[in-house]
C-alpha cells in the first residue's frame, strides 16, 4: 500500500463516517491470562470512548512505509484452506458476530504474541463505501465503486499510571492518587485485506510495528501467515555487512562519498513515485561501478550470493546524515560534509581524516578532527 491509500483509510476513523460497524476486545495479563472479552456495535460507545478508540486505530496506520508500515504479500502457498489467511477470511466474513471464531482469534494472538506485560487486543470490522474519483482526483461521493470490507487489529500495552499526588475536591485535600491501568497507543497491528489501488486486495495485508526494529516475527508468522520480512534496522545492518565483506579495502572515503551521493541522486529521481525505492542487486552493481571501485570489486559483488538481497533505499541511507560503519568504528556527519572526509593509510593502518571545522561523531562521541 502507498501513503495515499493508507491515509484514505486512516481518515475514515472519525465520528462522522461510521465506517466501523463493530468492535471486539480482549484484555490479557502478563501471564497470558484473559481477564475479559467484550464485543458490541461501535456506535453504542459513548462519544468520548469512541474518540479514544479512533485515535488508537489511526495510530495503527501511522509511521514510515517500509519501517513501521509493511505491506505483506500472500503467495498461493499462504492461502490454502488451513492457512492463517483462510482463517482471517472466515473471521472477516463473520462480521465479528461469531463468538467462537473471535475466541479462537484472540487465543491465537495470545499464543503467538511476545510481550511480557499486560495488553489489550482490539479488533474492528470496517465497511467503507469507496467513492469514485474524477480525473483530477477529487472524490465523487455519489459515485461509489465498491465497499471495502476489512479487519483492523490493534494491540495496545496496558500499564499502571505513575504515582502522583492529586487534589480531591470533595474532601478538599491533596493526597496520593489511586493508580489506574492505562491503555496506551498500539505497539503492533494489521489491516486485512490491504487497500491496494483503492480496491480490496485479499492477497496482501498491512502490518504495523511501532518500533521498526521489533517486528514480532512469531505474530506475523502465526496470525498473518507469511514469512516475516527483514526489519528496517536489519536491512541496514545486512546491507552494510555485505558491502564491507565484499569491497573491504576499496571502501575508502571517496568511494563511500560517491556511493552515498549516487544513492541520494537515485532517491531524488524517485521522489515523485508513490512507491518507495527498492534497491536490487543489479541496482547496487550499477551504483558501486559508478563510485570508483575496481572492476574486480564490481565483479565480486555481482557474483556474490550474499548480495542477492533487496532493501528499501530509505532504510539503508539517511538523506540528511552520512554514516559509515566498519568493525569497531562508526563515523557520522551531515551529507554536505561527505566529500571533505578522506581515508589515508599511515604506518599500515587506515585512518579517517576529518576537516577541523566540521562536526563529526565517531563512535557516538563528537570530534573536530582525527
Amino acid at each position: 500500500m502507498i501513503r495515499e491509500e493508507i491515509n484514505e483509510i486512516k481518515k475514515q476513523f472519525n465520528k462522522d463516517t461510521n465506517v466501523i460497524t463493530k468492535y471486539a476486545g480482549c484484555y490479557v495479563d502478563a501471564e497470558k491470562n484473559i481477564k475479559f472479552m467484550n464485543k458490541d456495535a461501535f456506535y453504542s460507545l459513548p462519544e468520548e470512548d469512541a474518540f479514544k478508540y479512533e485515535e488508537i486505530f489511526r495510530k495503527t496506520l501511522s509511521g514510515a512505509i517500509g519501517k513501521s508500515l509493511l505491506t505483506l504479500d500472500f503467495s498461493l502457498y499462504n492461502e490454502d484452506e488451513n492457512s492463517p489467511h483462510a482463517f482471517l477470511m472466515k473471521l472477516r466474513e463473520s462480521r465479528l458476530d461469531d463468538e467462537l471464531l473471535l475466541d479462537e482469534f484472540f487465543r491465537k494472538v495470545i499464543e503467538s504474541y511476545e510481550h511480557a506485560e499486560n495488553y489489550y487486543i482490539i479488533l474492528i470490522d470496517i465497511m467503507y463505501d469507496i467513492p469514485g474519483k474524477a480525473s483530477d482526483k477529487i472524490a465523487m461521493d455519489d459515485a461509489s465503486t465498491e465497499v471495502y470490507h476489512a479487519l483492523l487489529c490493534s494491540i495496545c500495552p496496558v500499564s499502571l499510571s505513575k504515582p502522583a499526588l492529586s487534589y480531591f475536591a470533595n474532601e478538599g485535600v491533596i493526597a496520593n492518587r489511586v493508580r489506574d491501568w492505562i491503555v496506551g497507543m498500539p505497539m503492533h497491528g494489521f489491516l486485512f485485506p490491504a487497500f491496494t489501488d483503492r480496491t480490496t486486495d485479499i492477497h496482501a495485508a498491512l502490518y504495523f510495528s511501532k518500533k521498526n526494529d521489533a517486528l514480532n516475527e512469531s505474530f506475523i508468522n502465526e496470525i498473518i501467515g507469511v514469512e516475516p520480512p527483514m526489519s528496517s534496522v536489519m536491512q541496514r545492518e545486512t546491507f552494510e555487512a555485505v558491502l564491507y565483506d565484499i569491497l573491504r579495502d576499496e571502501l575508502t572515503m571517496p568511494v563511500m562519498s560517491s556511493l552515498s551521493s549516487n544513492m541520494l541522486d537515485l532517491i531524488a529521481e524517485n521522489s515523485d513515485n508513490p512507491e518507495p525505492l527498492v534497491l536490487t542487486k543489479n541496482d547496487m552493481v550499477k551504483l558501486i561501478s559508478k563510485s570508483g571501485v575496481s572492476d574486480e570489486a564490481v565483479e565480486s559483488y555481482e557474483k556474490s550470493e550474499d548480495a542477492d538481497i533487496e532493501v528499501l533505499a530509505d532504510n539503508v541511507i539517511d538523506t540528511k546524515k552520512f554514516e559509515v560503519k566498519t568493525p569497531g568504528i562508526t563515523v557520522k556527519t551531515d551529507t554536505d560534509s561527505i566529500e571533505k572526509l578522506e581515508t589515508r593509510i599511515i604506518d599500515g593502518r587506515k585512518y579517517i581524516l576529518v576537516p577541523i571545522e566540521d562536526d563529526v561523531e565517531v563512535n557516538g562521541m563528537p570530534v573536530k578532527s582525527i
